[in-house]
């Protein structure tokens, strides 16, 4: 018999064990558990992970898992309303035919959430998605460049000489970029809150902290947008290592997206300061025809440059990362996904976690 349910504390060895033995034996969750923990494991001791056993069997062997990150997982109170999807494998030599499917439905059915969508989905699973009538795409990946580095590009090649022009200035009064940390001011807190409340997925100044500002291994760097005066929105980014050279990657934006149009300036102002090559913003959600008329450069329009994907290890050619999305009780058209809303960003090498940041 084969029974599903929702993990907890105590299945931790077995269900790393199941992704070394199935997924593979290099897979970070293998070599560093901490990372497993710091992904899915709440402080109420639920283990975001769906696990499908054979129970009658001496030791009830897992024979698939589903992973899930719900907003919850770094702030509470947002709890399993937005569910972004995981690692997702069943053991092929064992697994009846649709044990996948059942493990995500699942899923469905016992958290009731308002939206699950998948980054970093595989060809494999496209076809799934698409039956279920998820919504399919990948993200979209753009970036404005630092016009010191034109002659000297270590990461990014065939990049067009157009994308070197300085960026027109924006004065602050009419869009500023204020850096802000773990100790930012209660008022502060609740502008983040409120900023956050309405997006989709719903994020919060609990989520910011513990996913970004109290990150055990990454040093991200966090700006409060202000427009016109107002606070409209946050972005998060950090730099990452390429061969030779930085960029900056914007893994999140939440509120308003709408300033980007005006951001370029301030933007280059930050590649500058820490001599990136580049910014990039991958996601899903913003038109990007605003992007472009803004200066941001996008690979669909110029198909010879590259903006590598894989930094870590670092691979010198664009890999599209595909996603499917379904909003069950929402309008789906306010959906907007970024880079960090999955598992797009955490550690994948070892050496990223020997120390922390």
């Amino acid at each position: 018999m084969i029974r599903v349910r929702i993990a907890e504390a105590d299945d931790q060895k077995r269900l790393i064990e199941f992704i070394h033995d199935h997924w593979s034996e290099t897979h970070i969750f293998a070599q560093r558990p901490e990372v497993f923990a710091w992904q899915h494991l709440q402080d109420d001791g639920r283990l975001n992970m769906v696990l499908a056993e054979e129970v009658d069997v001496p030791e009830e062997r897992v024979l698939g898992v589903l992973g899930f990150i719900p907003m919850g997982r770094f702030a509470p109170n947002l709890g399993d309303r937005d569910l972004l999807l995981a690692i997702w494998k069943v053991d092929e030599s064992a697994a009846p035919p649709g044990l996948g499917l059942r493990l995500l439905k699942y899923l469905r059915s016992e958290l009731q959430p308002r939206m699950i969508a998948a980054i970093g989905t595989s060809e494999m699973v496209r076809r799934i998605y698409e039956v279920l009538r998820y919504r399919v795409g990948a993200l979209h990946q753009s970036a404005i460049f630092n016009p010191a580095r034109r002659d000297d590009l270590r990461v990014a090649a065939n990049v067009p000489a157009s994308a070197f022009e300085p960026a027109i200035e924006v004065p602050a009064e009419v869009l500023e970029l204020v850096p802000f940390g773990a100790d930012a001011s209660a008022d502060l807190r609740v502008t983040i809150d409120t900023l956050g409340e309405g997006g989709l997925p719903t994020k919060s100044w609990a989520y910011v902290e513990a996913r970004y500002l109290r990150h055990p291994w990454y040093r991200y760097e966090t700006r409060l947008v202000r427009s016109g005066g107002l606070p409209v929105a946050i972005v998060v980014w950090r730099v990452v290592r390429g061969v030779g050279a930085d960029v900056l990657r914007i893994v999140d934006v939440i509120g308003d997206t709408g300033w980007l149009r005006r951001a370029p300036f301030a933007l280059q102002e930050e590649i500058v300061r820490v001599d990136a090559e580049y910014i990039d913003l991958m996601q899903w959600g913003i038109d990007s025809a605003l992007l472009a008329a803004a200066g941001f450069v996008c690979v669909d329009n110029h198909p010879d440059m590259i903006l590598p994907n894989y930094f870590s290890p670092f691979e010198a050619r664009n890999v599209p990362i595909e996603l499917a999305v379904k909003v069950f009780d929402d309008d789906e058209a306010r959906a907007t996904l970024f880079r960090a809303d999955s598992d797009q960003d955490r550690p994948n090498l070892v050496s990223e976690v020997e120390h922390t940041r």
